[in-house]
């Protein structure tokens, strides 16, 4: 972790989704081997407050260390000061940023299967977290749950489909699709809560909307799972 100042240029923006934008931050030479845990956020500074401080907003990272980047996936609002700040800037423009920081990451090891919750942009730092839970020399199961409201919404289908594997489950459940999606429906919390209970000995790694873990941490909970132990979280809020 880093509580110093970082700079970076700003080297792509692409848009994703409805709203949903990429942009890609490439270090510095002398900072390229900026290292971080998959999960963790970057602090970065959108411009100034009317009282003259600086405007700090928390992304989380949507890329694993050591490319000499580091990737955000940035849900725009319309009329939020950050996202205005985030649609004027153009590549080439130097930004900077505290961290990384955060506890939002993966145990050192899993004693079981292990589930991952994620609804709308919250998808960008899980999808290195399960890459590396794949990674690692574990036997149990993976199961990731992903959660947006429509077509429109759907992005990283590629990624998602990169982290093919024996050990892997992957449900993309949409809350308001329209006729035509072939898909799952409904909302994850539900999929999550029937599942739980088959799940041996589990970690639940809850991120993205504040209601949805709120919901999905009530029922593990009824359902005997610990707190503590067993559930980590990090709400996004737009």
């Amino acid at each position: 972790m880093s509580g110093s100042v970082h700079r970076a240029t700003l080297t792509s923006i692409r848009p994703l989704a409805r709203d949903v934008i990429e942009y890609v931050l490439t270090l510095p030479a002398d900072d390229a081997q900026l290292s971080w845990r998959a999960g963790q956020f970057i602090s970065l500074t959108c411009g100034i407050r009317d009282d003259g401080q600086p405007l700090l907003r928390s992304y989380s990272i949507a890329n694993r260390p050591g490319s000499g980047r580091v990737d955000l996936v940035v849900k725009l609002v319309e009329g939020g000061p950050a996202s205005e700040w985030f649609r004027r800037i153009t590549v080439g423009e130097e930004v900077r940023f505290t961290g990384p920081m955060g506890f939002f990451v993966l145990d050192l090891q899993h004693a079981g299967d292990v589930l991952f919750a994620a609804t709308g942009t919250g998808i960008a730092p899980i999808v290195p977290m399960v890459e590396e839970t794949l990674g690692r020399d574990e036997a149990g199961r993976v199961h990731l749950h992903w959660g947006v409201r429509a077509e429109e919404d759907l992005f990283w289908q590629d990624a998602i489909a990169r982290l093919a594997s024996p050990r892997l489950s992957t449900v993309v459940t949409l809350s308001q699709p329209s006729p035509a999606w072939g898909g799952e429906r409904g909302r994850i919390s539900d999929r999550v809560l029937a599942l739980a209970p088959s799940l041996a000995r589990p970690t639940f790694y809850l991120c993205g909307n504040g209601a949805m873990i709120k919901e999905v941490k009530a029922g593990l909970v009824a359902r005997g799972v610990d707190r503590k132990r067993q559930i980590r979280t990090e709400a996004f809020f737009d």
